[in-house]
């Protein structure tokens, strides 16, 4: 699984089918789809913030560019579409690519995850006339793993690998993490989110933190200011090698 087929799968209402109230929810899958290219050692980033810098440089880490390494497909129709979009504008901010991305980013991720069988699609109508499309589970093995792993993190105090806590990042900055657990655990786990989305865990890659970087700065830019403690909690990270020479990049996946 994506970590933004997880970020997904817990925006969507397992019995409904609806997805939740997230602002601007195609900007922040695009920004998880970043931090998963990262993840697959498919780009790294040029420009980025290096560990200690100060709350306006970190401010400017959507400016970052990202540079594609392996531009082989992945066979996932979101990832290699999230890849094209950071090969079509190369010199482009990465702010300008989550753009780029969140306007399939949604579509693609529920396709796969209806295609794996995870998610069913019912399309109905209100009133006979409006068309509403839900996407109810179809087998809700993984994302009942996926809560349990989230709740000894956010609740038992467990310590989060790199997936977790950009995961946790990602749902602290939406106003998700309420829905993760149960209600009387809701404040400890906000809490624990919290810390980890500013401590050392809470962005273990620079391309990951560039990844979350860009998802605020879009977010912001269409006059939404949710998620932006993400990037303005993130500190001391630890920088990563320096990135290749564009000419190193292979030709763009046909």
């Amino acid at each position: 699984m994506l970590i933004a087929e997880d970020f997904l799968l817990l925006a969507v209402d397992d019995e409904t089918g609806k997805t939740a109230n997230v602002d601007n929810l195609g900007v922040r899958l695009a920004g998880a789809l970043l931090a998963d290219l990262a993840a697959a050692n498919k780009t790294l980033m040029r420009g980025a913030p290096e560990a200690g810098a100060t709350k306006e440089e970190r401010e400017k880490a959507g400016d970052a560019t990202i540079l594609v390494t392996d531009n082989s497909p992945t066979g996932h129709v979101a990832l290699d579409a999230a890849l094209q979009a950071a090969l079509d504008a190369p010199d482009a901010p990465a702010r300008k690519i989550v753009e780029a991305i969140s306007a399939n980013a949604e579509e693609n991720l529920l396709a796969a995850l209806v295609e794996r069988g995870v998610l069913e699609k019912e399309e109905t109508k209100l009133f006979r006339m409006l068309p509403i499309t839900r996407w109810p589970a179809a087998d809700s093995s993984h994302e009942t793993a996926l809560r349990a792993n989230l709740t000894k993190v956010l609740v038992e105090g467990a310590e989060p690998d790199e997936r977790t806590a950009t995961l946790i990042s990602l749902l602290h900055g939406s106003g998700l993490i309420g829905g993760v657990v149960g209600k009387e655990q809701r404040k400890a786990a906000q809490d624990r989110a919290e810390e980890i989305a500013g401590s050392e865990w809470g962005v273990a890659t620079v391309a990951t933190q560039v990844a979350i970087a860009a998802t605020v700065a879009t977010v912001a830019t269409v006059g939404v200011a949710a998620a932006a403690f993400i990037l303005l909690n993130e500190a001391d990270k630890p920088a990563e090698a320096a990135a290749p020479a564009a000419e190193s990049v292979e030709a763009p996946v046909a």
